[in-house]
């Protein structure tokens, strides 16, 4: 068994201090050999690694480990930006919290594996590695296809953080499932809103942009106040015409959104 801190300290010390010197840096040294548990030159990278990390929220590595995940799938489409923001509202960070975990999933998507950050993480907070990892499952789904790449680091992390093939397995599948329900339930869902946006519009979506633009601002004068006043239609309803507008905008942003024109 090799000391490493216990002979670092002896020969900073020796340097500093001749042998009065190395005999307190070797006491010193061995004093946080024990306390990090550390016998071999082999666990020091490890350590240094978990003291630098030693800051790294759960946030802050999760969003690391998400960004990482979209950007190993190939490309970042906006499903993955998405599931970012959900998770964001799902721990409730907001203002500079959620503007952090922004800077996280970008700062991860500059390719380190991260193994290093799991794993100084996880052996901080063993409680949360499987959360962890459920969260890092859900954003490897996403595209519906396991990449070689996204595979090597799920199957790194997991070992890091303890997680058996079986548990692995169980979160890919659950989470599989739930893509493909949401995804489903989503069409729809997208479909019901566009047809709602172009009812109030009275276009269809399949419209041009021009007809879509010229019924937005037909819909836009037919309910503007004054021309409610001119068309002497009762004060209820004129006061509802700003709630209607908004309405109209709405829609317009929708259908505009949905088409990609400005």
């Amino acid at each position: 068994m090799l000391w490493p801190v216990t002979v670092l300290g002896a020969v900073v010390g020796g340097l500093g201090g001749a042998v009065p010197g190395a005999v307190l840096g070797a006491v010193v040294g061995h004093a946080l050999d024990r306390h990090w548990q550390l016998r071999h030159w082999r666990d020091l990278p490890d350590r240094l690694a978990q003291l630098r990390s030693a800051g790294n929220s759960f946030e802050r590595v999760l969003f690391l480990c998400l960004g990482r995940l979209a950007k190993a799938s190939g490309r970042v489409t906006p499903a993955h930006l998405q599931l970012a923001r959900d998770l964001m509202q799902q721990y409730r960070l907001e203002g500079d919290a959620r503007l952090q975990a922004m800077r996280d999933f970008n700062e991860g998507k500059q390719g380190d594996d991260l193994i290093k950050v799991v794993r100084a993480f996880c052996r901080r907070e063993p409680g949360r590695a499987a959360e962890l990892m459920d969260g890092c499952w859900r954003m490897a789904v996403l595209p519906g296809r396991l990449s070689d790449e996204v595979q090597g680091l799920l199957a790194g992390w997991s070992k890091v953080a303890g997680l058996g093939q079986a548990e692995q397995q169980r979160m890919h599948q659950r989470h599989q499932h739930s893509r493909q329900t949401r995804g489903g339930r989503a069409a729809v869902a997208q479909e019901d809103r566009l047809q709602q946006a172009a009812n109030i519009l009275k276009v269809s979506p399949a419209d041009s942009p021009e007809v879509i633009k010229r019924a937005y601002r037909r819909q836009l004068s037919l309910h503007h106040p004054d021309k409610l006043a001119a068309r002497g239609v009762s004060s209820a309803q004129q006061s509802s015409a700003g709630e209607r507008i908004r309405q109209i905008q709405q829609a317009y942003e929708t259908l505009r959104r949905h088409r990609g024109f400005r």
